[in-house]
């Protein structure tokens, strides 16, 4: 120990005390099915930052259950700032844990990378010198204080976990976007601080039975610009697979299987911009999740991640220069595209035959109620090549327009902005300008709520020109800037994880004017007699459908809706764009 710090440090209720000479452990028991606590991973953090000079760890934000977002930084010659780091030309390895704290093998993995890497026992120590690590220790603090040995009953171990919700019983896996929690608010600003060259988030998956301890999401390659979707598939990908196959866990790409068992193939993960790693690619940075077997020892599971980020260091060590040219060439393709994809569906006629290694599925009478059930069987392991679907075909894409134009009122949409660094300006005056316009014509929603909203799919729309009144203080968004792929997903009422589909615009839903029938009567003989191409379709919708014919309230409506009375701001999407 150095004896660089004497303190007494406190962290929501949980006291350490560091005194030089005191030999403090990173005293993990995973061998013992046991994971730690956010008490006993704090501390430890706390004591590795008391001890080594290159390791850094502070509070970076808060959280729903009011107690703070750390941040631990290992970084050679003590650079902890953001601009140290650039100028010092290293890349920046992140590392997310606890996002579901009842999946706890990255806390108690991530601890004993630090502490090898800082005690320079670990060989993998020499890749500092050209890689920055940062450690969120535990994301969801809310969840992991709400410990039992019964939240997660697909899992094998630990003895107790953490449960999948926050402090407001949300999934931060799904808050990237909305924003609802202060965990994802302060996590985003992180991001946009520290902008990571690479970002890993740690889980433990459900789903079929198979050998491998660790399969692997990474961000979808369609979802980034040629430049680093070929890098990942041509360089990156194979060497991560190829060093944990020398390991004691071959690592597995994620096994969401195409059919009943992964027999029939494996599906690619779309990883849209709701999930952290979809949300980390909006910014070109190379994002993975790991997901570790649920019916896998608890120490197994824990050890294959450990050997997959030392793997991520040395990759991220080796191959600096290469990281960094493919993320400056994805930049400036980027800026210069014009199309962006906002929905994919999965390509079922393209795929890629993959090794792979599977227990034969199986059904067999259920004891319990007696129909047929699904069931492994271990005494039947099988290894094929399998189908891997991996590509998806466009849905829905649009032209990015010059700017956006947000009105002030909308400001929980501003903030979100905000948060995400968006470079916007507010107009100085009162303003009339030709932009064109959304209107939304069909939808879907919901109907129980999701992850607290009752989200919007299928989202349809009609574009026009008009005139739209401005004010001072409304802004303007510039799209080409480091934000432009984020702004055209939100922005674009038919992103899959709009502002739109999240629900922060559903008050142009509704209508705030109405007409009683018996008065707009002699409007609407007036107008039919008046607009001949009114009168037009309304006795054409008569003649064919007889619905509408024997409805006089439905009539009326029909005339309504297409009169001057009828309010300019029902289903008019309050976000409009600036195009040559």
């Amino acid at each position: 120990m150095n004896g660089r710090k004497h303190i007494l440090m406190g962290v929501a209720g949980f006291l350490i005390t560091v005194s030089p000479g005191v030999e403090a452990q990173v005293a993990l028991k995973y061998e013992e099915n046991r994971s730690v606590t956010w008490q006993e991973a704090i501390g430890m953090y706390q004591w590795l930052d008391s001890t080594y000079e290159e390791a850094s760890l502070t509070e970076a934000g808060w959280t729903d259950v009011g107690k703070p977002l750390h941040l631990f930084i290992i970084s050679r010659g003590a650079l902890f700032t953001t601009q140290e780091i650039d100028q010092s030309g290293r890349n920046i390895l992140f590392i997310s844990n606890g996002i579901h704290p009842g999946e706890p093998c990255g806390v108690d993995a991530s601890l004993q990378f630090a502490s090898e890497l800082l005690s320079g026992h670990d060989p993998y120590a020499r890749f500092l010198e050209h890689t920055v690590v940062v450690i969120v220790p535990m994301f969801n603090v809310g969840g992991a204080l709400n410990r039992s040995r019964y939240h997660r009953a697909n899992q094998n171990g630990p003895d107790e976990q953490g449960f999948r919700g926050n402090a407001r019983n949300l999934d931060l896996n799904r808050d990237f976007i909305k924003l609802d929690t202060r965990n994802a608010r302060s996590m985003v600003e992180i991001l946009r601080t520290w902008d990571p060259e690479i970002f890993v988030d740690t889980h433990t998956s459900n789903g079929a039975d198979y050998p491998y301890t660790i399969t692997l999401i990474n961000s979808h390659l369609q979802r980034h610009e040629p430049a680093q979707a070929n890098f990942l598939s041509d360089t990156m990908l194979p060497w991560l697979f190829d060093a944990m196959e020398k390991t004691p866990y071959p690592l597995s790409p994620y096994v969401w299987s195409y059919g009943r068992s992964p027999e029939t193939g494996i599906i690619g993960f779309m990883d849209y911009p709701r999930y952290t790693s979809g949300y980390a690619s909006l910014f070109n940075t190379l994002a993975f999740t790991v997901e570790t077997h649920m019916f896998k020892p608890f120490d197994d599971r824990v050890r294959s991640t450990l050997h997959f980020l030392r793997e991520m260091l040395r990759f991220t060590s080796t191959h600096q220069s290469e990281i960094r040219e493919a993320r400056e060439r994805a930049w400036q393709q980027r800026m210069n595209r014009t199309r962006f994809t906002l929905q994919w569906k999965l390509d079922t006629t393209r795929f890629t035959m993959i090794p792979f290694q599977g227990y034969r599925a199986k059904t067999k009478q259920s004891k319990v109620t007696g129909h047929p059930r699904l069931y492994y069987d271990r005494e039947d392991p099988w290894k094929d090549e399998i189908p891997f679907y991996q590509y998806f075909e466009p849905v829905v894409s649009v032209t990015a327009p010059q700017s956006y134009y947000l009105p002030a009122a909308w400001s929980e949409v501003a903030d979100r902005l905000k948060l995400n660094g968006v470079w916007m300006s507010a107009l100085p005056a009162d303003t009339v300008m030709d932009l064109e316009v959304y209107y939304i014509e069909d939808f879907n929603t919901r109907t129980e709520p999701y992850n607290g909203h009752y989200w919007h799919s299928g989202v349809t729309t009609r574009k026009v020109r008009q005139q739209v009144q401005l004010y001072a203080g409304d802004l303007v968004i510039p799209v080409r800037q480091p934000a432009i792929e984020y702004l055209v997903q939100t922005l674009e009422p038919a992103g899959y994880d709009s502002f739109f589909s999240w629900n922060f615009f559903d008050a142009i839903l509704s209508r705030k004017e109405y007409f009683s029938p018996y008065v707009f009567e002699e409007h609407a003989e007036m107008l039919l007699e008046e607009d001949r191409e009114l009168a037009g379709e309304f006795h054409q919708k008569r003649e064919d459908d007889p619905a509408f014919r024997s409805n006089p309230y439905a009539q009326l409506r029909f005339i309504y809706e297409r009169s001057p009375w009828s309010e300019k701001s029902y289903r008019r999407y309050p976000v409009y764009r600036q195009v040559p």
